[in-house]
């Protein structure tokens, strides 16, 4: 009886057993794994501190040398750099506070021997009273020295240093070529600082960056030498920096520091105790590694051992909570396994999921045969089981790539899967199907083990071919979305549920001025004007709570025009599982608008205004009921501020004026036309007493209709112009007495005229015989003039030429104020230029004058003789008041502006002040007393350039030269 009950028991629940078992070694190997996996988790925490170390050193490093480059800096950007510069430049670092660990900063110069006695007097000459003499040490006669004369701070152990030639060390000068040589920072290494003393010795190290003369930048060695000044340099005591640099951040693991690739004691540059482990032959510690830098050309080697507090740091029972686990749990497994037996009817269930499965599922074994396949699996890849276990799966279903090239099985990583023990999930690869068709799949491989070992492989495969287009078909519109979002006028934003701006537009970026790094996230907010931020998140966040769109107006920060109005609307986005993902939105200036809003307000307030304090009668007529609804002051007043709202037209203006009123009032209601009258007059009666007053008043009835075009009501526009029809019958007489006296004027102008050519005609024939009595006189008492009489006798004669040319030009004036209709030709311009350089040949060759023409207008109708007259006097005055400063250079243009012929004559001669221009083309007027002339040829041109419809004008600097533009008409 026990006998059965045991057989039956183990028939019965022979799963619940084996499931024991497997879980009980599962355990074991989970075990196993997580400690394996809680040292590696120690061995990475330990490198992370490495790592941390290493970039804090080389971090550190770094910001040293950029303070190498600024003084580098320093010296580039001065001719000189005093004691006193140095030490203003290293002050102003605070490297005490800022750069703990930094011995000092210093400068050492580049001397040859022969330079040395200099060197040395300008130093004693710049050093501080206090300081110490300036001796060069150690002594003896050498090549070249490089002695530290700048050492800051100057105090303490840096005053030992002080004249120290760092060249005479070898080790010191091997880095300082180096650097010389490369134009680079180096780093030196292990030193002796001169700066130690008997008490606390330390190991030390410097730094060199060169420094060479001239500003530019050297691309060989050989430049870098011969133009080498000297060195920038930093000394460091190693203890002092690397406790600086480590802090108390890494007490739980020592650190070891050597110079170079082989650690050595003589080499150590820094040990956090007294012991160094990398030299014991037996290691303390459970963890090591050995790391090296590169800093600044050289190369420090980092040697790390993990100390008992890093071990109880990182010590986890986790391995030991999963083994008492493991076996509670495969004991329960035990209980649970039995209660499986009544559920083995759910294998057909199993079995018939996997068969209806839409994803192809394969079984393979270890040699990479199908032992399983699924009928999605068949109808996926055409082959029925019998046809695909012929041969290994990947011959049968991914032997070739697309691309046509084969695909080695030693590459396959779904066969690799199992030989490799390893799983894999959601891999994109191409199947091909019987029939040779190539196709996206997706698949997940795992490994089965029986035993530990690795006996066959589940792969699941789904076809993903539409899924690909419609991801491609995603990422197109995705890309369709970006270009039109940064192409359209507005800017675009888009935010997710916490607030966070994931996407900015082009345009909002050209808007704010910010960067896309500066505005996603909530940097955005940036830009919003302090003020409308509360109000702004209170309205988002309640459409953000109820997942509705938004709309709110705030002030934007242009990046160039201040804060500008603006109005953000925003939809709500969500997924299609209808998960609420944030907002997009649109943002539009709306600066105009709300100016355009301000100037309605101020144009309503400006038109209230203007009703009330117009100068005019304004009153508005209800169609209707042809009554008064508006009247504005001055209406009031007009009948002594009798109450004339509510009443009609007739009830307002009683009598006849009442009546006329009203038969214009229903003309307009029945034509629906304006009515308009100037100087109408009406008889009003202010009082009521019967005093009638005639008034004339330039009055408009307006219909104003609705968007029915019926109309509502009628604006009444009156002006009283009583005064300007009384002023315009005074004004009627004046103009009679203004029309005489115009003829008097013209007919004195036209004597004056008659009197001028009169008098320059006479008065020619009495100077012509001064002229020649002078001429006599001087030939007959030539032999006996004394130098007195004969000064007077060319006086005389210089103002009779001055009186002939005087009444040649009040002639030439007259003339020019006659001429009517002169004769006018086509003209060659070039022809009228060559003519009139001719004539003054003399002057511009005497003036050494270079002239240059650009005629973009070859042609212009116009007199010859008064074109010659303008482009006469304008070229011999160009010439006459040149610069002597300068050779005269004057260009000769022409041009089409506006439908008008421009000739523009520059030079660069003496120039005219501004209150000069303004007098220029006066009669008789003169700003150069040194060359001769009668200030009226300006005059005259003018005179002949306005006579024919043009004009002229001036652009002239003082000092620099004058441009000339005649404007003459196209044709």
């Amino acid at each position: 009886m026990k006998l059965t009950r045991i057989r039956y028991f183990f028939n019965y629940y022979y799963l619940a057993i084996a499931s024991f078992v497997i879980v009980l070694l599962l355990t074991l190997l989970v075990y196993q794994e997580t400690y394996q996996r809680v040292q590696e988790r120690n061995e990475k925490l330990f490198n992370l501190k490495i790592s941390q170390v290493q970039v804090d050193i080389e971090n550190r490093m770094r910001d040293y040398i950029q303070i190498l480059k600024g003084g580098k800096a320093l010296y580039k950007a001065s001719e000189s750099v005093t004691r006193s510069d140095w030490a203003i430049y290293v002050k102003w670092l605070q490297i005490e506070e800022n750069y703990p660990g930094i011995q000092g900063i210093g400068f050492a110069p580049y001397l040859r021997s022969d330079e040395l006695p200099q060197h040395i007097a300008q130093v004693e000459a710049e050093k501080l009273e206090e300081a110490p003499d300036y001796i060069i040490f150690p002594e003896g006669k050498r090549e070249i020295y490089t002695p530290i004369s700048f050492i800051e701070p100057f105090t303490g152990r840096n005053r030992r240093a002080f004249g120290f030639d760092m060249f005479s060390d070898p080790r010191r000068r091997e880095a300082m070529e180096r650097a010389r040589d490369s134009g680079d920072p180096v780093l030196s290494g292990k030193v002796q600082l001169i700066q130690e003393n008997e008490k606390d010795r330390q190991p030390g190290f410097l730094i060199y960056l060169p420094v060479y003369e001239g500003k530019v930048h050297l691309e060989n060695t050989t430049d870098r030498r011969r133009l080498l000044k000297g060195f920038v340099y930093c000394p460091f005591r190693s203890q002092d920096l690397f406790k600086a640099i480590l802090g108390n951040e890494y007490t739980d693991i020592d650190i070891e520091v050597y110079d170079g690739t082989k650690p050595t004691i003589a080499s150590l540059l820094f040990d956090t105790d007294t012991i160094a482990h990398y030299l014991q032959e037996k290691k303390q510690g459970y963890y090591q590694n050995t790391v090296t830098s590169q800093i600044a050309g050289n190369t420090w080697t980092l040697y790390f051992t993990s100390l008992p507090a890093f071990e109880t740091a990182t010590h986890t029972d986790l391995p030991a909570f999963i083994l008492q686990g493991g076996i509670l749990l495969a004991i329960l497994v035990l209980f649970i396994g039995i209660s499986q037996a009544n559920v083995r009817k759910s294998n057909h269930l199993k079995q018939t999921i996997t068969d209806n499965a839409t994803a192809a599922l394969f079984m393979m074994d270890a040699n990479g045969y199908c032992t399983f396949m699924n009928p999605a699996a068949e109808h996926m890849t055409g082959y029925t089981f019998e046809e695909i276990r012929q041969q290994p799966l990947h011959n049968m279903i991914h032997h070739t790539h697309p691309d046509g090239t084969p695909y080695p099985l030693s590459e396959c990583p779904i066969d690799r899967a199992l030989p490799t023990n390893n799983a894999m999930r959601a891999h994109e690869d191409v199947f091909i199907r019987k029939g040779g068709e190539f196709f996206n799949v997706t698949c997940a491989a795992r490994p089965i083990f029986e035993a530990g070992i690795p006996v066959a492989t589940v792969i699941e495969v789904r076809d993903i071919t539409k899924d690909k287009r419609a991801r491609a078909a995603l990422s197109e519109s995705e890309a369709r979305f970006r270009s039109m979002a940064e192409s359209a006028p507005v800017m675009i934003w888009i935010i997710d549920a916490d607030r966070q701006c994931t996407y900015l537009n082009k345009q909002w970026l050209v808007f704010t001025g910010q960067t896309l790094e500066q505005g996603l996230g909530r940097g955005w907010q940036a830009a919003m004007h302090p003020d409308d931020r509360e109000k702004s998140a209170r309205i988002y966040l309640e459409a953000n709570r109820r997942q509705a769109p938004f709309r709110l107006e705030y002030r934007l920060k242009h990046m160039t025009e201040g804060y500008k109005w603006v109005v953000s609307t925003g939809s709500p986005r969500f997924h299609t599982n209808q998960e609420f993902i944030g907002y997009i939105g649109s943002v539009i200036d709306i600066s105009e608008i709300k100016e355009a809003e301000n100037k309605i307000k101020k144009n309503a307030l400006l038109l209230q205004k203007v009703f009330e304090q117009v100068p005019a009668i304004v009153g508005l007529i209800e169609a209707s009921e042809k009554k008064y609804i508006l009247v504005n002051p001055i209406l009031q007043d007009m009948y002594e501020n009798r109450d004339l709202l509510g009443k009609t037209v007739k009830e307002a203006h009683p009598g006849r004026q009442g009546k006329i009123l009203m038969d214009i009032t229903e003309e307009v209601l029945r034509t629906g036309k304006p009515f308009s009258s100037k100087e109408m007059p009406l008889v009003i009666d202010r009082n009521l007493d019967g005093n009638l007053v005639t008034h004339y008043f330039n009055i408009v009835f307006q219909p104003l209709v609705n968007e029915m075009d019926a109309i509502e009501a009628i604006m009444l526009f009156a002006v009283d112009v009583t005064e300007l029809v009384t002023a315009r019958q005074k004004l009627s007489y004046i103009n009679q007495e203004l029309s005489r006296k115009n003829q008097e004027l013209t007919q004195i102008n036209n004597d004056l005229d008659s009197f001028v050519y009169t008098a320059s005609h006479d008065l020619k024939a009495p100077i012509a015989n001064l002229e020649g009595l002078s001429t006599m006189l001087r030939r007959k008492l030539q032999k006996q003039l004394g130098p007195v009489e004969d000064q007077l006798l060319t006086l005389v004669q210089q103002s009779i030429n001055k009186l002939q040319s005087t009444i040649r030009d009040l002639a030439e004036i007259t003339k020019v104020q006659k001429e009517k209709n002169i004769h006018t030709e086509p003209l060659l311009l070039a022809d009228v230029l060559h003519d009139v350089t001719e004539d003054i040949r003399n002057l511009i060759e005497s003036a050494e004058a270079r002239i240059t023409m650009d005629l973009q207008v070859q042609e212009l109708v116009y007199a010859r003789k008064n074109l010659r007259s303008i482009i006469y006097n304008l070229l011999s005055n160009a010439i006459k008041y040149r610069s002597p400063d300068r050779m005269p250079q004057i260009t000769i243009s022409t041009r089409m502006e506006d439908g008008r012929v421009v000739l523009c004559i520059q030079d660069n001669g003496l120039g005219l002040k501004p209150n000069q221009q303004e007098k220029l083309f006066s009669m008789f007027k003169r700003f150069h007393t040194h060359v001769e002339g009668t200030g009226i040829g300006l005059y005259i041109i003018k005179r002949i350039i306005e006579n024919n419809g043009g004009s002229i004008e001036v652009e002239s600097e003082y000092g620099v030269g004058t441009v000339f533009k005649v404007y003459f008409h196209a044709g």
